[in-house]
């Protein structure tokens, strides 16, 4: 073999190893596997990029396949190794590993899951955060803390707030000794009134499902009432209605002896000697034709002698 031959073939392996080296630096799969496949959505993926290592303990068991943006949300498509099943409580989270802030998703179950996530199963995941927002917050937490500090140190400071603080502090025990005299005067009674409380909640425990049970069935039986009532009032009507000639009859008789007995009990007031001589006459008043005219179109609905039609 002649050198230009040694020199093809010494840069052939070089290039070979440098693919398979870049392949498992960048976590690169050249050939593609039968894989199963899970989703799982997070607000800020926070620098995690497809060929990204998934790992569950420690141990990678697939890459992430694609990313896609769903409703406002960065949506990660998980290849995971196709021996690899995942309980069904696993979460999703995105952590840093090594010093250049290499991002992984990493996937954490319960022990003992024996429930499994069918393919295509959509994972929670846990909220993401950066060392950045971190800092923000522990210097926001910092300053709020030393606002705090300061308006306890000018309150403690100023004599006026410290007097009021006292006050408070002695208004409150004083409250809580009026508190325990009060419960130490009244225990018995308290007792009793517990006491009678249980009782009362017991009895009504033990007879609330009878008065129940017997206002359901009064309610039940409230449309029979009501229908029944409603005939009685509706037969009364008719009662009424069919009798009404007669009723207007007897009205009018009543009046009539009314009228008459009180006539009679003027005379007998004027003249008591009649009962002995003689018996009471009733005279008739003024309204005698009037009354006969009113009874006359009473009975017959006509005033004169003449009969009513038909």
């Amino acid at each position: 073999m002649n050198s230009q031959a040694r020199l093809g073939a010494f840069v052939l392996v070089a290039l070979m190893l440098l693919g398979f080296a870049t392949g498992k630096v960048g976590n690169i799969v050249w050939v593609k596997q039968d894989t199963n496949v899970v989703e799982t959505e997070f607000d800020d993926l926070m620098g995690l990029d497809v060929q990204s290592p998934v790992l569950m303990a420690g141990v990678k068991i697939g890459i992430v396949q694609e990313i896609l943006l769903r409703d406002n949300r960065a949506v990660v498509r998980v290849a995971l190794n196709q021996d690899v099943r995942l309980p069904a409580s696993t979460r999703a989270a995105i952590i840093g590993r090594g010093l250049v802030g290499e991002k992984n998703l990493s996937l954490s179950a319960e022990p003992g899951d024996s429930d499994w996530l069918p393919d295509g199963a959509l994972i929670p995941s846990d909220p993401t955060g950066d060392i950045s927002s971190f800092i923000a917050k522990s210097s926001s937490i910092t300053d709020d803390i030393k606002k705090l500090s300061n308006t306890l140190s000018k309150m403690f400071s100023d004599d006026g707030g410290t007097g009021s603080l006292k006050n408070l502090l002695v208004k409150t025990n004083r409250t809580v000794e009026q508190l325990s005299t009060i419960i130490t005067e009244n225990r018995s009674e308290l007792r009793s009134t517990i006491h009678n409380l249980n009782s009362a909640s017991r009895s009504l425990k033990r007879d609330l499902p009878a008065a129940l049970k017997d206002i359901s069935k009064v309610a039940r039986q409230l449309p029979d009432t009501v229908a029944a009532g409603k005939a009685f009032f509706e037969n009364s009507n008719m009662a009424v209605v069919d009798n009404r000639e007669n009723l207007y009859r007897m009205l009018f008789e009543l009046r009539k002896a009314a009228e008459n007995l009180e006539l009679l009990s003027a005379d007998l007031k004027r003249n008591p000697w009649k009962l002995m001589k003689e018996k009471p006459e009733v005279k008739p008043s003024k309204r005698a034709r009037q009354e006969k005219m009113e009874e006359m179109l009473l009975t017959i609905g006509k005033m004169g002698n003449t009969a009513a039609r038909p």
